[in-house]
């Protein structure tokens, strides 16, 4: 696709340069008085006219496809190693930054593939065009090849220099917006509790940093630009020179093609100038996104699962598991336990005793340091990301929500499923009942991240969510801690009904843990410290 824009390209800029030509050449033959067919010419310079336009179209059409499909594909190429590779073992990792800065890089990628690599490319065609018919007129009117190698060898002396500042604008602008989204989710709090002109004043100086690097890089980007245009500029005018001051050196009837064929160059030479000028940027903008795309993952999958067959160890299971965070600070120690189909084990303790920690092993969003966690008796470190996902699911506290409706929301557990499916998982989670007060039902409008929704209701959405993937294991996280008491009741009895599925509940409201079958309380050992049925129910 990039060689067919390319060529399209080529064919467009060479027809407009034909255009110039042609017309150059008939006004010198009109003004030397010589006879040529003028209806003919004028019939093929129409054509070639009609032509250009409808390279010069398609040409934007490839360009962009190929360019709109590259953003696709690195985006989520990109995205799926972010997903694998973070966060790393540490709870205070900003992935914010990174990401938008590569998103930036490949938003970079887009211009050049779509308005700059190709056309740079085709001028060069157009350049020894121009080349060849100077020599067929005057070898004098080369003057302009060291001029325009002027304009393209300056870029070229300060790439170095370029590379540096657009990783300062890149990082910086990232920095700039990560911090201003973080700021804007977290607008009432940070009112609330007076800190709000803080961090406004804390802005402020991000973006005071990145204006002083966007004014050390103006006067490169200047003076280049100038630099640049002189020479071209002068090119142009060193070819007509040679023209008014040497008249043997051309035929009167070919003056006019010879200026044309002077000024036909500057645009051409100023693509490639273009192209050299931002080749720092691009170079950078290409490094970081390589390397986040050679980033290990920070968990690997080999084997694959099957139901089928006998399963000798149902449910989930923790073997022996030792875990550290990245500053050596360890939170489970010989931890084990089992949380068998059709269970609710509540897993309690203090805070930071791990069980958070533990429920984001069970998610395989980290590996143990020791011990084996296994479902099904399956290894988790054996098994495909794609299968993983379908045996576990996770319904997190902050019940994360996208813009859409409660439908769409919903259907991200489980894309395929059909409607029946949908209502469901949907009446499952009590969200069809009245109690839930949502009377639009699963059409109901959801705002950036569940605006519009009670805590309660985002809660019963993403627990539906969770459900309509069918797993065998269910992760919840404080899911009910936003709902009333009534509410928590209703839910924690219809996950009660489950017969298949294990589920592990970590949870601090006594009375959400006295609904569990069992809990496994951790000490701050990260060691099992009690265990004991709840409640007998």
């Amino acid at each position: 696709m990039f060689i067919e824009t390319v060529a399209w390209s080529a064919a467009t800029q060479a027809a407009v340069l034909g255009i110039a030509l042609g017309l150059a050449w008939m006004g010198g033959q009109l003004l030397a008085g010589q006879d040529f067919p003028i209806a003919p010419a004028g019939v093929a310079l129409a054509g070639l006219a009609i032509f250009a336009a409808l390279a010069a179209w398609r040409e934007s059409w490839v360009s962009h496809d190929l360019a709109y499909r590259l953003i696709a594909t690195l985006r989520g190429r990109v995205f799926d190693v972010l997903r694998r590779s973070l966060p790393a073992r540490t709870d205070y990792r900003r992935t914010g930054d990174l990401s938008a800065t590569v998103v930036a890089d490949i938003e970079t990628l887009e211009w050049l593939y779509a308005h700059t690599a190709a056309q740079a490319l085709s001028a060069l065609l157009v350049l020894g065009i121009s080349t060849a018919v100077s020599l067929l007129l005057s070898p004098l009117l080369l003057v302009w090849i060291p001029l325009l190698l002027i304009g393209a060898i300056v870029p070229w002396l300060t790439a170095r220099r370029a590379r540096q500042d657009g990783t300062l604008l890149a990082q910086g602008s990232a920095a700039l917006r990560s911090e201003l989204l973080d700021t804007l989710r977290g607008l009432r709090e940070l009112a609330g509790s007076g800190a709000l002109q803080q961090q406004l004043d804390r802005l402020s100086g991000r973006t005071r940093k990145l204006a002083r690097t966007q004014l050390r890089e103006a006067p490169r980007l200047g003076a280049e630009r100038g630099i640049s245009d002189a020479a071209h500029a002068l090119a142009a005018l060193g070819c007509i020179l040679i023209i008014l001051l040497d008249r043997t050196a051309i035929a009167p009837q070919d003056i006019p093609l010879a200026i044309t064929v002077a000024v036909a160059g500057l645009g051409p030479a100023a693509q490639i100038a273009d192209l050299l000028r931002n080749a720092g940027t691009l170079s950078a903008a290409t490094e970081r996104i390589t390397g986040v795309l050679e980033h290990p993952p920070s968990i690997r999958g080999t084997g694959s699962w099957s139901s089928g067959g006998l399963v000798q160890e149902p449910g989930l299971v923790f073997d022996g598991v030792g875990f550290a965070y990245a500053d050596g600070r360890r939170v489970l120690d010989g931890f084990s336990m089992r949380v068998s189909p059709g269970e609710i084990v509540a897993l309690t303790g203090a805070s930071g005793a791990g069980k958070t920690t533990a429920a984001r092993l069970a998610l395989r969003i980290w590996d143990p340091d020791e011990g084996s966690i296994r479902i099904d008796g399956a290894d988790l470190r054996g098994l495909p990301d794609a299968d993983l996902r379908r045996l576990v699911s996770a319904v997190p506290q902050s019940s994360p929500l996208l813009r859409g409706t409660i439908r769409s929301n919903i259907t991200l557990g489980n894309p395929g499923a059909t409607d029946a499916a949908v209502r469901q998982a949907a009446s499952a989670a009590g969200l069809l009942d009245s109690a839930a007060g949502i009377p639009g039902g699963l059409d109901t409008p959801v705002g950036e991240h569940g605006s519009g929704l009670s805590g309660g209701q985002r809660a019963r959405v993403a627990i539906a969510r969770a459900l309509l993937g069918n797993p065998r294991v269910l992760i919840l996280d404080e899911p009910t801690a936003s709902l009333d008491p009534d509410a928590d009741n209703a839910v924690m009895d219809i996950l009660r009904q489950s017969r298949d599925r294990a589920i592990l509940l970590v949870a601090h409201r006594p009375a959400t843990i006295a609904q569990a079958h069992r809990t496994v309380q951790l000490g701050s050992d990260g060691r099992v410290q009690d265990l004991s049925p709840l409640g007998g129910r």
